[in-house]
């Protein structure tokens, strides 16, 4: 039985080897939540709206409007004023559509937020 205390020695090291740090659980990626509404609004009348109707719901931190198709479309992406909450909005004439997406790390903001833009924008649906 003296080889056993060596051979225990080296099981113990290379067990210590095998040993791996246990993974961190991944971040939370964000919660988005979407809605679409058919509209014959022109591309202005649709920006000047949403402008309007997210400041009103706290979205007034670092606008941006990107034009697509030739001016024909646009997003408009801004951040919430007071939380940690993102709006983008799709307006497509050609397709005579509005798309809203509102997206943070924490649900119910993030749905808190979406709910009470839908019910602005959309009305009791």
């Amino acid at each position: 039985m003296p080889a056993a205390g060596p051979l225990l020695s080296r099981l113990r090291r290379l067990a210590d080897l095998l040993v791996l740090e246990p993974v961190a659980a991944p971040e939370p990626g964000p919660f988005v939540h979407t809605a679409a509404v058919h509209t014959t609004a022109d591309l202005a009348a649709s920006l000047a709206g949403i402008t309007e109707l997210s400041r009103e719901q706290g979205f007034s931190r670092d606008p941006e409007t990107h034009y697509g198709d030739g001016g024909c479309s646009a997003s408009y992406h801004v951040d919430h004023r007071d939380l940690p909450v993102s709006l983008s909005v799709n307006c497509n004439p050609l397709r005579q559509t509005v798309a809203i997406a509102v997206s943070g790390l924490d649900c119910d903001d993030a749905y808190r937020c979406f709910r009470a833009l839908e019910r602005a924008l959309f009305g009791a649906c």
